[in-house]
This record gives structure tokens, sequence and C-alpha cells, in this order.
């Protein structure tokens, strides 16, 4: 069984950063994790879209930077790209393992609402409930966007866990007693991926639509194609308030 560091949250809170006020911060975030619903709002044959979005900062622990947020909609389950849009604003928030909610939230739901489509379920790259105070981005996300969210992420912020061994293979993350989530093994020379439901979506059904959107990568397709507009949008520069790009069939 892998552990969880405990000194880690503890270790920020004894930071100054500042004129930001963590224990308001902490408190804000205990009040919307009681607004989290883990009930699935959809089944998984009425998923009709996924949107995958993540996020590339100018300068990424930077207190006063841009934040580049990019979203993918893409049909489920055969993961065909519908639109991409990518977003550039600025951010005013330092990083803060555990609070990365009140820095890249905002940029985020913006970029979701915008390709929303009803029976859309959103992957977020980010902590659902797998968080020192069950609210992570995804949650976030969630709750203001009234879309059922998933988090993602490359590394574990609490839990414990057994290391899954095959491709394939999911182990349940254990926080305080409890099944917050999976940790899933995507590829053969890859570490595991660790999801955790935002809200509106159950444990359970986070992790079947996780594996349906895995295409023999480490992260699933959504996330990854967001992934690569983020960081082209940052690179070339190509990202600007209100950048939308629809893909269009058979000529039109």
């Amino acid at each position: 069984m892998i552990e969880q560091d405990k000194k880690t949250d503890k270790a920020y809170d004894k930071i100054a950063y500042g004129k930001i006020d963590l224990e308001k911060l902490k408190a804000e975030q205990n009040f919307l994790a009681k607004l989290v619903r883990l009930e699935d709002r959809l089944k998984l044959d009425e998923i009709k879209y996924v949107i995958g979005v993540d996020q590339a900062f100018e300068d990424f622990k930077g207190e006063k930077t841009n934040v580049i947020s990019a979203a993918v909609l893409m049909s489920f389950p055969e993961l065909e790209v519908v639109e991409e849009k990518t977003l550039a604003e600025a951010v005013s928030f330092p990083y803060i393992p555990g609070y990365l909610m009140f820095r890249e939230g905002e940029s985020a739901i913006k970029v979701v609402k915008e390709l929303a489509q009803p029976r859309t379920v959103v992957l977020v790259d980010g902590s659902g409930i797998a968080h020192p105070r069950r609210c992570g981005l995804a949650c976030f996300v969630g709750i203001k966007t009234g879309a059922p969210t998933i988090g993602i992420t490359k590394h574990r912020l609490v839990g414990e866990y057994e290391e899954p061994k095959r491709v394939g293979e999911a182990k349940p993350l254990i926080f305080e007693g409890e099944r917050i989530g999976y940790v899933l093994k995507t590829c053969k020379r890859c570490r595991p991926i660790f999801i955790s439901p935002g809200s509106y979506i159950s444990p359970e059904l986070s992790l079947e639509v996780v594996k349906a959107c895995l295409r023999g990568f480490k992260l699933p397709e959504p996330i990854r194609i967001a992934d690569r507009l983020a960081k082209l949008a940052k690179l070339d520069k190509l990202a600007k308030p209100s950048k939308s790009s629809k893909v269009m069939k058979n000529g039109g």
C-alpha cells in the first residue's frame, strides 16, 4: 500500500502568500465540497460528448502571469473532434498546490461553457474529490457549469493505494477510509493516472468513461488533445479571448 505524504498540505499552510488568506480559501472549498454530488447524472450509454480541458501558463509559478485554457469537444464514444477553443487571460493568484481552482478555475469554466452540449461529460486536468478538502479543480468546474466532471492527474494529491501492475488494471484510491477514486495503469511504460469524480458522477462511472477515452497513451484523448492545444497556443501565441475552430465534415 502506497501512503500519502501528510506533510505536504501543512507545509504550504505555513507559507505566507502576501495578503492571501488560506484559511478563508479553505473555508470556501469546504463549503463548495458540500455541493458536490456523486450520483450519476448520465448513464454511460447516454453520454453523447466529452470535453477535455487543460491549461498552460506563460510563467507556471509566477504570481502574475497569463493562463492559456484549452478545451476540445469530442463525440463519444467515437472520440471525433467536433470543436476546439483556446482562451488567454491574466491571473494574479500564485501557484499553491491544493488551491488551483482559485488560479485557473474561472478560465477553465469559460472555455467549457462555450463548448458544452447536452449529455456531455467534462474531463479536467486536475483533481476531483481526491483533494484534502474534497474539492479540487474538477469539482469547481462541475459545480459552476452543472456538467458531470471527472478529475484526472498524473500525481497523487491525497490517499493510499496499491500500485496497479497490468495495463488496464485499476486499484481503489482510499482517503480517510473512503474510496474516492481509482488509480489506473493506462500504458505499459508509464506510471498510473489518478481518477476521481468532480461532481454529478460516481467514481465507478468516472473510471468507465476514462477507460473508454483511452487510445494507447497515458492520458485519455480529450485531456491529451487539450494539453497539446494549450501548449501550441502558448508557443505560437495563438490564444485569443475568443478563438474557436469547428471541424466541418463532408465539405460543410
